[in-house]
């Protein structure tokens, strides 16, 4: 290939449709954009825990490879983006509730399953510390994971609990947004209410304290402020 993959591994196509054609249009020149959607939280799946994320992470990357008849050297770098769903709350924040789904705000979370909802989280935590501190996967791409907090359409919409069925409309209202102005995408990023101060680990260390993963924060702007504006 004559230009490099710089590739997105995200959660579901909602992520996609609000990101993708407006990334497509800011990350140019020798690079070219590409999305592989897991349908999923990889750091929650069963059986996944700090030993082997890092092996499920190549799988991933190894069958977009193999899906779109890549090679492992055209990928410049890869991008990992993930919701926090208040991983790193106290136990004490889990309240049990008598309802159906689990609810959140930004102060706890609610669920049927107290015990459940707290291996989740011991879970994914552990899994992201793991994510957090690797900056190679497959052996020798670099990579680095970004979060949004609470969910994408808690940073995205200001909105917690977007229902299943509304993501498709609010992603594409997202990407309506931006796409005749795509370097304003950089600058919503970069608000202040909710872009966290500070380089990678510090913007970590910060999600991970209190009740920060339950509330609207992100460290997308990190990744995005290393491209070029033209």
């Amino acid at each position: 290939m004559s230009k490099k993959i710089v590739l997105f591994i995200v959660e579901g196509i909602t992520d996609e449709i609000s990101l993708s054609l407006v990334l497509s249009k800011i990350i140019e020149g020798d690079k070219i954009v590409k999305f592989k959607v897991i349908n999923g939280d990889i750091t929650t799946k069963t059986g996944s825990n700090p030993s082997n994320i890092l092996n499920k992470i190549t799988k991933i990357i190894s069958e977009f490879i193999a899906r779109d008849v890549y090679e492992k050297k055209d990928i410049l770098q890869v991008v990992h983006l993930v919701d926090t769903d208040g991983a790193f709350i106290n136990d004490n924040s889990i309240v049990q509730k008598d309802i159906k789904f689990t609810d959140y705000d930004t102060q706890y979370i609610f669920t049927k399953n107290v015990e459940n909802i707290r291996n989740r989280n011991e879970q994914k935590a552990g899994n992201l510390n793991k994510l957090i501190e690797t900056d190679t996967v497959y052996t020798n791409l670099p990579y680095r994971t970004y979060f949004f907090s609470t969910n994408l359409e808690h940073v995205l919409h200001n909105n917690q609990e977007v229902i299943d069925h509304e993501k498709s409309e609010y992603s594409q209202m997202f990407e309506n947004k931006f796409v005749k102005n795509p370097y304003s995408f950089i600058d919503f990023f970069n608000n202040p209410e909710f872009a966290v101060s500070g380089d990678y680990n510090e913007t970590w260390n910060f999600i991970q304290q209190g009740t920060n993963s339950l509330n609207r924060y992100s460290n997308f702007h990190l990744y995005l402020n290393t491209i070029e504006r033209k």
